[in-house]
């Protein structure tokens, strides 16, 4: 649909002149510059990739400059209504994008807007600010963005809370300290309280479920999915289904009652043989428990002593195919999940770095944990595994 005061000629001309710029006169993204494309060595093809990703932040940072501005005028809602109406977006991206201007025009967050117009930094990293800087306890707009131009938005969320802050932390300790509790305590509880779910018809016929969960429960039903997911893959038909396909059967059977799946949440402690405590207690992706949290979910849990020398070549198990339950604790400790794209451990193949057909053997040090795309995507495009001194594998840049 088009804006009923838009001056169509002068729209089409300036759409027109564009392309014949970016494309110097010829014909847009054609056969010449595909093939100019094929042409670049790999690495050159990746500082293309990272320039354009910048361009394409500055574009949104003027982006949502505008749109800023019209939802000072407008309002929010409005906005959202115009978006819609004149640049046919669909209706829950107008409406996030909008909420994002308001919250940015609403808590001044200019710093964030500007980062994001030099390219500094992504869309996805101002929605993180605009969503967690305002609460309470959380970082600074300054900290946030210190922490966006150095790490993905999905890292960043998971770090919010504002330690490294002494006086926040005093407020967390002195708030804590009322009712005996912990900072990792006051957060837990900070999230608890906006803890929500939802369950809504689509545009597109389909029910789409959605929650916001606590970091507790939501690895808790995390495990359960993968586990209930790992037993459809079992399954005669498996081989049927994708692994989407299976995970959405995996929530529908537990939610159902059709099945009853156990899992084991690791929890990592290190114990000080000078003082007989365990100390530094942590789920195996590193986010860390109180000493309360420790005691209630170690209540009814099982315990596995385990102590691993620093090249991880305990519990080696020769020539058997596959990781035993014991070794995949080991991994999900080392490896905190997926080495590529950081994907929980329980949703985690245990590769072999020297591949078990080429006599691999399964053991600590030639494992390491893909999430089954990453596994997959390994097993097509064979990319390198860098080992470093620590053991801990990582992937490599691909090979030139």
């Amino acid at each position: 649909m088009v804006r009923p005061d838009a001056d169509v000629g002068v729209l089409s001309a300036s759409v027109v002149g564009a392309g014949d710029a970016a494309s110097g006169g010829e014909a847009g993204v054609g056969g010449a510059d595909l093939v100019s494309l094929s042409a670049l060595k790999h690495s050159e093809l990746v500082d293309e990739l990272v320039d354009l990703v910048a361009e394409r932040a500055r574009l949104e940072g003027r982006y949502v400059a505008v749109l800023s501005e019209l939802v000072s005028r407008d309002g929010a809602q409005s906005a959202a209504w115009q978006l819609r109406e004149y640049t046919r977006m669909n209706a829950p991206q107008a409406r996030s994008e909008a909420r994002l201007a308001e919250a940015l025009v609403e808590h001044n967050f200019t710093d964030t807007l500007d980062a994001l117009s030099a390219g500094d930094i992504q869309m996805s990293h101002a929605k993180v600010i605009a969503r967690e800087s305002p609460k309470k306890h959380r970082r600074s707009e300054d900290d946030f963005l210190e922490l966006c131009r150095a790490y993905p938005s999905d890292v960043v969320a998971r770090h919010t809370l504002a330690y490294e802050s002494l006086q926040v932390y005093a407020d967390l300790e002195a708030e804590a300290a009322a009712d005996d509790r912990t900072p990792v305590d006051a957060e837990l509880a900070l999230q608890r309280q906006e803890r929500r779910c939802s369950m809504l018809l689509g545009d597109d016929g389909m029910w789409h479920l959605r929650a916001d969960l606590d970091f507790i429960t939501g690895r808790q039903i995390s495990l359960q999915i993968a586990a209930a997911e790992r037993a459809i893959r079992q399954r005669d038909d498996a081989d049927e289904i994708s692994f989407p396909n299976r995970n959405a059967d995996a929530v529908c059977e537990l939610i159902l009652g059709r099945q009853d799946s156990q899992a084991s949440l690791v929890i990592v402690a290190d114990y000080d043989t000078v003082s007989g405590r365990l100390d530094n207690p942590r789920l195996d992706d590193g986010t860390p428990l109180s000493a309360r949290q420790l005691a209630e979910l170690a209540a009814d849990a099982k315990v596995l002593p385990a102590v691993f020398k620093s090249d991880w070549s305990e519990l080696a198990l020769g020539r058997a195919r596959s990781a035993s339950d014991a070794q995949r604790v080991a991994l999900a400790i080392r490896d905190g999940g997926c080495i590529t794209c950081a994907t929980h451990s329980e949703r985690c193949h245990a590769h072999h770095l020297q591949h078990y057909d080429n006599d691999g053997l399964t053991e600590i040090p030639n494992l390491a944990m893909l999430c089954e795309p990453c596994h997959l995507d390994h097993h097509q495009r064979r990319w390198p595994i860098d080992t470093p001194p620590n053991g801990k594998p990582r992937r490599a840049p691909p090979l030139e």
